[in-house]
């Protein structure tokens, strides 16, 4: 098996939050620093166990960077995470040409927007892939047929872990918001991400629309119903974002938000930092 690491090493802290970013923020608002902090992990620190909880059949287990008094991360496991270095890859990974998010897939990045101590916005592992850029070949092949030394050198540069976010954004430890992504129905590329709330916090999604690489300047249409948005997963038939996938991942926010508690973590030991610090 060959097994390669695909890492961009940043010089800047993810403990540093952007201007824009005040406290209490909605997912669209919030979504370039939790990106941020997606698209330049810590690589070059050490992370190490801050935390872990056994609820029902699942392992809740807080992972941070030594030497920092912040939590950084979530992983929910059926198994305990005995070493941390070994199970969580913040960087992609390859079995062959496949990219991999490594031995444990059920983990994301954690945010507590507000300051009250508990999270309420989550961007989880979805999978690995490439992600198609501005100036994406059009004459790319499609999925099946045959790859160049070139095109395959272009599809592994492009590749990286896939994160889908997962917001509360009236506080009420419930998911009403999700940015996730699409795949080209053709490729195995990401071709875009998907903006889906519900702002009136009932389940019913009112305000639906895709970008490609900004969220702030690129907007694409597409159809939907109050109750579904289909979409194309990763490796996977095209499958919707329905009311039921807003529950899965409420179930998971609150299974961590009562971890925290068990926890007994502070205020303050999730991103963002606050103004007064």
């Amino acid at each position: 098996m060959i097994r390669l690491i695909v890492a961009l090493v940043i010089g800047i802290s993810i403990f540093q939050p952007d201007v824009a970013t005040s406290q209490g923020n909605d997912i669209i608002d919030f979504y370039r620093y939790a990106d941020s902090v997606c698209s330049f992990p810590p690589i070059d620190q050490e992370l190490v166990k801050v935390c872990q909880k056994r609820l029902q059949d699942r392992y809740v287990t807080f992972i941070g960077i030594r030497g920092y008094d912040r939590v950084l991360i979530a992983a929910v496991t059926l198994q305990p995470i005995r070493d941390v270095k070994k199970s969580i890859s913040l960087t992609v990974e390859f079995d062959g040409m496949k990219p991999t998010t490594g031995k444990t897939s059920t983990w994301g990045y954690l945010f507590d927007r507000n300051g009250d101590g508990n999270i309420d916005y989550m961007a989880l592992v979805g999978g690995a892939g490439a992600f198609k850029k501005r100036n994406f070949p059009e004459d790319y092949p499609v999925r099946g047929q045959y790859l160049t030394y070139d095109q395959i050198e272009y599809f592994v540069n492009n590749c990286k872990l896939v994160f889908n976010h997962w917001a509360d954004d009236n506080f009420d430890n419930m998911i009403d918001a999700v940015i996730h992504i699409d795949m080209d129905p053709s490729r195995e590329w990401v071709n875009r991400q998907l903006v889906v709330r519900s702002t009136s916090f009932d389940g019913e999604f009112d305000e639906v629309w895709a970008f490609r690489e900004r969220i702030d300047s690129e907007y694409d249409t597409l159809t939907f119903t109050s109750d579904k948005v289909p979409y194309h997963p990763i490796g996977k038939p095209q499958d919707a974002i329905t009311k039921s996938t807003l529950m899965e991942k409420t179930g998971i926010l609150q299974l961590i938000n009562r971890a925290v508690a068990e926890c007994k973590l502070s205020k303050g030991v999730f991103l963002p930092k606050s103004e007064e610090e």
